[in-house]
């Protein structure tokens, strides 16, 4: 005897172990705003990252030039027999290199506009002013001699350059012994960095 199967049903027929899966519009939008914050998130961190990389490579790039810039002007100084000009930008000085005397010059340039300016070198051998260092904010040089009869009041032993300019200690240029050096570099929009040193005349250690 064949039993009746019965009505077959639609649900019968997909049966009740299957549904259909899928994303919901809203599921969707919740999914691709995470993967946009996401997204911006490495994008924010990689751009900050090669900034911070281009900024210390320019900072390492101005503190090299300045450095260089530094020790060739001090080395010059050291070998030179006298100074010509004592200005606090500007020192000119009289020096043999091996050719004859020459007269070198190093002088502070300002930028226009609040840029940043340059330290440039002349020689009276030729070549015509040649700029050494650029980013410099601000140069001084600040000129001490070493006779110590121009010691005034109270006696530090520092002969500055206005105690050389006082009556009985005439002859400036002659007197100088030591050049102090101090270069601001621009950094950064608001950084600096100073560069010191000093260089003594080694022909005017000695009186």
């Amino acid at each position: 005897m064949i039993r009746n199967p019965g009505k077959i049903t639609p649900s019968r027929m997909c049966g009740s172990g299957l549904r259909e899966d899928g994303f919901t519009m809203i599921e969707l939008l919740v999914a691709l705003g995470i993967f946009a914050v996401i997204i911006t998130g490495m994008f924010s961190f990689l751009w900050q990252t090669s900034r911070n990389w281009k900024k210390g490579q320019d900072i390492a790039d101005i503190t090299e030039n300045a450095r260089q810039g530094m020790n060739r002007m001090t080395r010059e100084l050291r070998q030179a027999s006298g100074i010509v000009t004592a200005d606090p930008t500007q020192v000119s000085f009289t020096v043999n290199f091996g050719s004859g005397d020459e007269t070198v010059t190093y002088g502070f340039l300002p930028g226009d506009g609040g840029t940043p300016g340059t330290l440039w070198r002349s020689s009276s051998a030729g070549g015509g002013q040649v700029t050494m260092v650029n980013d410099v904010a601000a140069a001084q040089f600040n000129y001490f001699g070493n006779d110590y009869r121009c010691d005034t009041p109270p006696y530090d032993g520092v002969i500055t350059l206005q105690e050389l300019q006082q009556p009985g200690c005439n002859g400036v240029p002659d007197k100088i012994a030591r050049v102090d050096i101090a270069l601001t570099m621009q950094t950064g929009k608001e950084s600096q960095q100073v560069f010191s040193d000093q260089a003594w005349l080694r022909n005017r250690m000695v009186q």
